[in-house]
């Protein structure tokens, strides 16, 4: 997930970016509409295509289809401080941009091998996440005030089918991805607009990503393919694509890769330490994005060529899956797998700390038997051994929900009772 967006920035990707289909080979027409999502959109009435006109009043915390301001807006501005320094503000936090990507080989066999069935899988499963994730928003109350989870967001969504073109060869690879603008709004229970509070978002990345990849598994080997996950970085992909063909299709990330290492080694020479991660891979990937534009016909044709010189895989694994049928788990393994893997999430989140969140108990589940189990088996699983009192919820007021064990509980019933025991004695 971005870094927040400004108000005058998330404007100009609407333009630049989210709406244009500059860079999408396989879209028709000269825009992508976006669709709205989430409880908060149903109340103020936002269905159906996003206009720029509510997209841009909601970026500036006014309400999409009156204006009328919801919440504070502070524009930025420049002064001059004591020491003679431009210093400029910060403004109106509008929003954060998550990304939900497909897996390249599920983009190539949508859109190089013609399944369209995959894109309809991809969507389902970024709306059935986003459900998921909308539970935990929680509201900025302002000064020492608890934040409170009102389980409500605006989410303004757009579909794109490739990535950013490399700068050599101006080849633009397959790559199907939804952008998921959720704005800076959401309502408290007595009714108030508020701005969001961004800690529990990025807490959730995690979380998001392994219940997409979940059902995006489930849904596609219901479609008639064959999964297997990859061991970097941890995604669905779909059996029958050689580590080659999907390397060969990566141009940008490559490029990308390459162009943050350079940047880490120029900054450190100025004696800058920068971390690696999506911090700095995002500011690599802003650099110097120019290239050579192909028409569609011509993008499509180069996408053609490609699967033709690895050997037509994305042709022969559709017709395979098609020929396959559906690959169903019955449902006692699919409930065998998912006691086994949260037994391992529950002893993974209780090696060094007490207390864990629900959502990392989960999120450890669900990688563990990706595309063996389901979702909705770890959820039940996690139900069921609450019921028992394996699992012992701590509920506090307006937060997310976390856990212990009864054993840890038993553990620390005994500590305490032994220094309670110890007191008062003289050796």
């Amino acid at each position: 997930m971005s870094k927040a967006l400004g108000a005058a920035q998330a404007k100009s990707y609407y333009q630049s970016e989210y709406s244009s289909s500059r860079e999408n080979y396989y879209t028709e027409g000269e825009r992508v509409e976006g669709e709205w999502s989430g409880k908060l959109a149903e109340e103020l009435g936002l269905e159906g295509p996003i206009e720029r006109e509510q997209f841009e009043r909601l970026m500036d915390g006014q309400d999409p289809r009156t204006g009328e301001q919801l919440v504070r807006h502070v524009p930025s501005k420049e002064y001059t401080n004591e020491y003679g320094d431009t210093v400029k503000t910060s403004e109106h936090r509008a929003g954060w941009d998550a990304t939900f990507s497909a897996p390249k080989s599920v983009s190539i066999a949508a859109l190089v091998g013609g399944d369209k069935r995959l894109i309809r899988a991809h969507r389902e499963a970024v709306n059935e996440t986003l459900h998921e994730a909308e539970k935990d928003t929680q509201a900025r109350l302002g000064g020492n005030t608890p934040a409170e989870t009102t389980g409500k967001f605006i989410a303004a969504k757009f579909e794109h089918d490739t990535a950013r073109p490399d700068r050599e060869t101006g080849y633009a690879a397959p790559q199907l991805h939804t952008h998921v603008v959720i704005a800076n709004l959401t309502r408290t229970a007595d009714g108030r607009m508020k701005p969001v509070q961004e800690r529990e978002l990025y807490r959730g990345q995690a979380f998001n990503t392994a219940v997409y990849r979940a059902k995006l598994a489930v849904k596609v080997q219901r479609l008639g393919y064959e999964v297997e996950v990859d061991q970097r970085t941890g995604a669905p992909e779909l059996k029958g694509f050689t580590s080659d063909y999907l390397q060969a299709n990566s141009p940008r990330r490559a490029e990308v890769q390459r162009e943050a290492a350079e940047m880490k080694a120029r900054l450190a020479e100025q004696g800058i330490t920068v971390k690696e991660g999506a911090g700095l891979n995002q500011a690599a990937a802003r650099v110097d994005r120019k290239s050579k534009r192909y028409d569609r016909t011509e993008m499509q044709r180069r996408h053609a060529e490609m699967d033709a010189r690895f050997g037509h895989q994305a042709r022969d694994v559709v017709a395979q899956a098609l020929e396959r049928g559906g690959i169903e788990h019955s449902r006692e393994e699919v409930a065998r797998r998912a006691q086994e893997s949260v037994t391992f999430a529950r002893d993974h989140a209780m090696e060094r700390e007490a207390v864990a969140d629900m959502r990392k108990v989960t999120t450890d589940a669900l990688r563990r038997n990706l595309g063996l189990t389901t979702y909705e088996a770890v959820k039940e699983e996690l139900a069921a051994r609450k019921q028992r009192g394996e699992f012992v919820g701590i509920v506090r007021e307006h937060q997310p929900q976390r856990m212990t064990t009864r054993r840890m509980l038993d553990m620390e019933s005994a500590n305490v009772r032994r220094v309670l025991a110890d007191q008062g004695r003289v050796e």
